[in-house]
Order: structure tokens, then sequence, then C-alpha cells
């Protein structure tokens, strides 16, 4: 069926881009009072958060071979260039930061909202562009991912481009039209890695237009060439820099095995996913045998497809169960419980009962491809195929809500088109009905699972221990131990809220039960050490042996060890402990200044003075800046008293291990000025 084209008008096009921001920026204004979790990522946002730190701080080497699609941390990195420092590992935000982030992926979906229109416009005609439009404007979905800092609203829009590339290319019939579509796509996969089928579709299209063949071919090698181009930076850098044959990253095999392993807990059901800590850990250990990443997600394929032959008829249950999830009225929930997020803010409070909600939006775009799976224009193909692709990618892996926004935005173009042209006539509104009623009849996922979810009870509790809010975090460490009594981070935690409260022998009861529980957990041991240092010393020496033993790059460790030696005047070994911790992180002040107090001891003010000399006085906290001054006066006054002749700066240790990545906050894991 072919449909008068129509150009929307720049006025058409304000009004719909308008409309799309203002119920965004409306939503993510409401999230910064209601949500506690606001500056403070957590689980997936916490690793884009850090990943973004770290090209920050080393560059685009940090971490390779990459472990997530590196598209949108490098987002994150470019966003806060102007702040530099945006935190420290694991930790929250800068609110500057993250509203700069929110409002521009607000921005970015509200472009996506034009790009819909555009689409939908140029294939359907007037009526269905401002139908299609207006559906993405309104759902919930992509309106409530704004506000995360998840790659959800980078990718929709990355993908929404790809297809209106694809489409005009397919009117000019240009090759240099299917390179933009390469590149656009490229994006999208080093974005989130489920662009790569999607690139293969659109090659695809490009090779089965009704054109000569040797043209197609050309158009189809093209997109395919710029595709190859845009990800070839990412996969040098990952075998390069990582030593690894990664293509994009390495997560692939370990997200497939969650998707179609045999189960029905959290991260078994073929829904959702797993988060850190015992559940995590227990799968690291399928693959702990093998050294390089790329080995380990061929592995978790291998183990997935194992199962899936030992037991067929279970995988195909799984398989019914993933496929009721893609057409439900529920969305499965991933890192945050959407109900919950849902009732705290009131404009997904109302979205919620507008046909751009899940479940009429899905009963609209069911509806739309039942009316309009014969007379396909050719320029609609790109839309058709993409949505194919991706429907088929997230069946085969898991089907978190998060997944399903981009194809809920190719979706409304097909809802859009639906509706203009059945109209709101009484024989249609039952056709609506009839789908609506039988996509809320689907008890996937279940009411239950929507309802109570939480895939980290540890992350939701860490986020209100930063907020000082510790009855809160108390709740959610219990909750945790209820579900894994033997999840150490929430041992870990308690034991900080009761020191927090004075209430030493509790925190020590916890921090042993940690050690206990999980033996090679250092920051446990160095948490321990820290209460014993004043009562016991010689156990807490133990301690801080067995945390840097643990792990060598354990810069807090490091330092607590070294004071507790200088202070029973063990220089020389205190002077080890500093200059290793020095040499673990360079650019932080109070390795150098602990170290300089110990060369002043021994009589070496040269020494002393050139650590001094590393430290910026200004970036000093209170504590470090008068022992700063205090030592630099007394540094001074030795070298007043010394001969000309130089003095040889003691060789420091070096040491290979992996850098810690230990939360910096608490003053046991940075270390504390003695």
């Amino acid at each position: 069926m072919m449909t008068d084209l129509w150009i929307p008008s720049p006025r058409t096009r304000w009004w719909v881009f308008l409309l799309a921001f203002s119920i965004r920026l409306w939503s993510v204004a409401d999230s910064s009072v209601s949500d506690p979790a606001f500056l403070y990522p957590i689980i997936d946002e916490q690793t884009n958060v850090d990943q973004a730190r770290g090209f920050l701080e080393h560059g685009p080497r940090h971490e390779t071979p990459y472990w997530k699609p590196p598209g949108y941390p490098a987002l994150l990195t470019l966003l806060a260039l102007p702040w530099s420092d945006i935190g420290s590992t694991a930790q929250g935000v800068p609110a500057s930061f993250a509203w700069t982030v929110k409002v521009f992926q607000c921005l970015l979906d509200s472009i996506s909202a034009l790009l819909i229109l555009q689409i939908t416009a140029l294939t359907a005609g007037r009526k269905a562009a401002l139908l299609a439009s207006g559906l993405y404007a309104i759902a919930s979905m992509p309106v409530f991912f704004c506000g995360q800092m998840l790659d959800t609203t980078v990718f929709t829009f990355l993908i929404l481009l790809s297809v209106s590339l694809a489409r005009n290319a397919l009117a000019t019939s240009h090759w240099s039209g299917w390179i933009q579509v390469g590149m656009a796509i490229g994006l999208a996969s080093i974005t989130r890695a489920t662009g790569l089928p999607v690139a293969v579709g659109l090659a695809l299209v490009a090779l089965l237009q009704p054109r000569r063949w040797s043209i197609c071919l050309v158009h189809s090698g093209a997109l395919l060439g710029a595709c190859a181009l845009t990800l070839l930076p990412i996969a040098t850098l990952n075998w390069k820099s990582g030593d690894d044959l990664v293509l994009i990253s390495s997560n692939g095999g370990i997200n497939f095995y969650i998707g179609n392993r045999s189960g029905d807990g959290i991260g078994e059901d073929g829904l959702t996913s797993v988060a850190a800590g015992p559940r995590w850990n227990r799968l690291l250990e399928k693959s702990s045998h093998l050294s390089k990443p790329s080995q380990r997600s061929r592995h978790y394929y291998q183990l997935a497809l194992d199962e899936m032959v030992a037991d067929p008829l279970q995988w195909a249950r799984q398989m019914v169960r993933k496929g009721a999830a893609l057409i439900s009225a529920q969305d499965v929930p991933n890192n945050k419980n959407l109900v919950d997020e849902t009732r705290r803010n009131l404009p997904l409070r109302i979205l919620a009962w507008l046909p751009g909600a899940s479940g009429p939006l899905v009963a609209l775009i069911l509806v739309g491809l039942l009316i309009s799976r014969r007379g396909l224009a050719e320029e609609e193909w790109p839309v058709r195929v993409a949505m194919l692709m991706l429907l088929l990618t997230t069946w085969a892996f898991f089907i978190a809500g998060r997944y399903r926004v981009p194809l809920m935005a190719l979706g409304c173009i097909v809802a859009g088109r639906g509706l203009a042209t059945l109209g709101l006539r009484w024989r249609s509104l039952f056709l609506y009905l009839g789908v609506w009623l039988l996509v809320l009849a689907i008890p996937v996922p279940s009411r239950a699972l929507v309802e109570d979810y939480c895939i980290d009870p540890v992350a939701i509790g860490y986020v209100h221990e930063q907020r000082d809010e510790p009855e809160e975090a108390t709740r959610w460490y219990r909750r945790s131990l209820e579900q894994d009594p033997d999840d150490v981070r929430a041992l870990h935690n308690l034991g900080h809220i009761a020191q927090q409260a004075g209430d030493i022998p509790r925190a020590l009861e916890l921090f042993r039960q940690a050690t206990t529980t999980r033996p090679d957990h250092s920051p446990s041991w160095n948490s321990l050490g820290a209460l014993l240092a004043p009562v016991d010393p010689l156990q807490a020496r133990i301690c801080f042996e067995r945390a840097v033993a643990e792990e060598p790059r354990y810069r807090g460790a490091w330092i607590n060890l070294g004071q507790l030696l200088e202070s029973h005047g063990d220089l020389h070994k205190a002077l080890d402990a500093f200059q290793r911790a020095r040499r673990i992180d360079p650019d932080r002040s109070l390795a150098p200044i602990l170290e300089a107090r110990v060369q002043q001891k021994l009589r070496k003010p040269r020494n002393a003075m050139r650590l001094l000399q590393m430290v910026d006085p200004a970036r000093l906290q209170p504590g470090s800046a008068e022992l700063y001054q205090q030592l630099l006066q007394q540094v001074e006054q030795q070298l007043q008293l010394l001969p000309t002749e130089p003095q040889q700066a003691d060789p420091a240790p070096t040491d290979e291990s992996p850098e810690d990545d230990s939360p910096r906050d608490r003053p046991e894991e940075r270390g504390v000025v003695g």
C-alpha cells in the first residue's frame, strides 16, 4: 500500500521535539528529587561510569580487551571533559555531571522522535507520522531510560538513524548513502553489540534491491566496509593493548549463557540478568581456568549449547517464556525495580495510563504488523528488517526491559501506520481492545518478579549508605544476606555501619565473619586490621599483611600497614610499604607525605623534600595539609644543617599485580593520617 509522501514542516518538527523533550525533562527533574540513586549509579550504570573514569585517567586503552562495548562509556567521557574528575571508583558523581548526561539523553531521545516522524512521513504519510512520533513522545520506557546512565537512549537513536539513512539510500540509489548507513550502524554496534545483526540485515536489504546485481553488491559492500572500518579501532585496541582477539567486547558469551541456562530464579529464567555478588562469582568460577577473555566468552557459549542439547525440552520452555515476555504488557526489570521507579515518579505514573505505556503500545504494534503484512513499499524494508534482527537477538539472549526500547521505537512507526490505516472505527477499536487484552493476559514476567524484584540489594544499600541513611542501608544489606548468607559485601558493609555507630564489638564480629566467609576478601582483612590497630597491633599487622597478600596492589592496606610499622619504630619496613602504595597510585598525595615523614625520621631530608615536591598542597584535605606543612618545616630545618653532597633515594619495589579497585570513600580504604 503506497501513501502520499509528506515532508514535515519546521513548525511540526519543533512541536514534536518540544513535546518529547518537555516530558523527558520533567521526568528527570522529578527523579532528581524522588530517586535516591539519581547521583549514585548502580550495577550497569556504575560499570559505565567507572569505565568513563578509567578513560579519563588512562585513555582508551583502559581495561582492554573491553568487557562491555565501549561506545557509551566513551560518550560519558566526552561529556565529563569539563570536569576532568567525576569522582572515585564505585562512588557517586557530581550533580552537575548527572544533570548534563541526563539532559543530553533527553535531547537525543527527542531527536529520535523526530527521526520517527521523518521515517514514517516518507513511507506512510502525514497522519501516520504524527501518530508514530506522538506515541514515542509519550512512551514510558524511553522516558524512563533518559534518566539512567545506560546505553539504551544512545543505542535507540543510532538504530533509528541507521534505518533513516538506509531509507534515504534506497531512495537515492547511490553507494555513498550506504557508507553513511555503515558508519551509523557501526557506532550502534560499539554501543551495544546487538547492532551487528542489524548491520547484516541492512546489508541484505541493500543486496536485494530491485536493481542490477553489480550495483546491489557495491551498495551492500559499501555498508559492510564502512561498518568494519568503524569497528576497526576498537578491535585494534583489544588486540594491541589487550592482547586478545575481541571484536568489540567479551561479555557476549556469559550473557548468552545467562539467557539460556536452565532454572527459574533471577539470572536463570531467561528474562533477568545477574549482578555482582555470590551468584555472579559462581558464574565466573565456571571459566576461572581460562586466561583470555575471548576464551572465557567462547566457553560460556559452549556451556549454554551443552545445556540446550542435554535438555532440549527445558530450553524450548525457556524460549517460549522469553517469547511471551517480548510481547508482554509488563517490562522485565533489569537494574532497578520498574514498579518502584514508576510509583515514585509523577510523570511516569501519568504516562502509565496513556497509549505509550508498554501494554497499549505493544498491542498497537502487533495490530500494525497484522494489517500491514502485505503491500510494503521498498522504503519500509529497513524498518522491518531492523525490527526482526533486534527481535531475534533479544530473544536469543535475555529479555530485560531496556532491550525492548529500540524495538518499541521502530514499532511506533508500524503502529502509526496501522492507526492511520484502520482509523478509530468501532471495528478497529474492537481489534485494538482484543489484542490489548491478550497482551495483558500474558503471565510473563510474573507479578511477584515485577513487584519484588531486586537484582542486587547491596548496590541499593550502598546508595543509602553514601546518602548517610544507615537504617535504610542496613535493611537492604540484611535483605541480601537473606538471599545469600555468604554475601561478603553485605557483611563487610554492615561492619562499617556498626563501626560508624560506635558499636566496635559488633563491627569486629562482622569483619571476622566476612573474613571467615571469604578468606580472600582483602577489604575485610584491611577493615579488621584498622579496628584492631589501637588495641591489638600484632593481630592488626597480621590482618594488613593478609590484605596485601590477597591483593598486592591494595593501596589503602599498604598505607595502613606502613603506619602501623612506623608507629612501632620499624621504619625501613614502613618505608617499603609507603613506597609500594605510592607506586600503585602516584597521583594521590598521602603516600608520598607519609613516605617523606619516614625519610625525615631516617635523617634523609633530601629524599623527603623530593617526595614533598610531588605533592600539590592546594589539593590536600585538611588533615593531610596540616601534616604536609608541619613536615615541610621540619625537612627545611634539617636541610639547613646538611652538607651539600647529594644523597641517593632508596629504590622502591615494583609490583605487576592488577590495580586495586576497592572503594576509596572509607578511611581505611584510602589510608588515613596516623
